[in-house]
């Protein structure tokens, strides 16, 4: 929510929250807006009229510029057909709303989890390197085009701490993210 309320620069509140395991406290239903109901999955349900407000960050010029490169990369993903390359895809949609374990992935590519490790481990990898893997992409990423605070993009990541976040992306880059964003700043 903070994330899409700082996108739009509007206070957009969902109709409906379920989840899971809802959280019961004051200070979310507060900042979500509608407290959260039980529910066998996690959803948020929007209006029609809050989904359709562009980003002010939207920029058509900027668009022009990355889509060839990003279609190119998706072009490729299409070839790559490794289990690693489908479980790093299924993370990249996956995580963002939360979900990032080896079961939402085998759900999400239709392979039972024992499966999937037995594939991961043929092409000489693991799930929790995939998961890394996919963690740092997205997180220098984030960083790199996006005014998202280390807090949301730790979140967004499905760190529970942030500083579980900030050691690791100091193991990624050898850096803190402090000297990542000024060394940007530099070149």
């Amino acid at each position: 929510m903070g994330i899409i309320r700082k996108a739009t620069k509007e206070e957009i509140n969902p109709l409906a929250v379920k989840m899971k395991k809802p959280v019961r406290e004051d200070a979310f239903t507060e900042f979500i807006g509608v407290p959260a109901t039980q529910a066998d999955f996690n959803s948020i349900t929007f209006r029609d009229v809050d989904l359709e407000k562009p980003f002010i960050s939207y920029d058509e010029a900027m668009w022009d510029y990355f889509e060839p490169e990003l279609s190119r990369r998706l072009a490729e993903l299409g070839v790559d057909d490794s289990t690693g390359t489908r479980v790093r895809s299924a993370l990249m949609e996956l995580m963002p709303g939360g979900a990032y374990t080896i079961d939402d992935v085998a759900a999400k590519i239709g392979l039972s989890k024992r499966t999937l490790q037995r594939k991961l481990s043929e092409e000489n990898t693991t799930f929790q390197k995939q998961l890394n893997s996919t963690r740092e992409m997205l997180a220098l990423h984030y960083i790199r085009n996006t005014d998202m605070t280390t807090n949301d993009i730790a979140y967004l990541l499905g760190y529970q701490e942030l500083n579980s976040f900030l050691r690791a992306f100091t193991s990624w880059t050898g850096i803190s993210i402090t000297e990542y964003k000024k060394q940007m700043q530099e070149s």
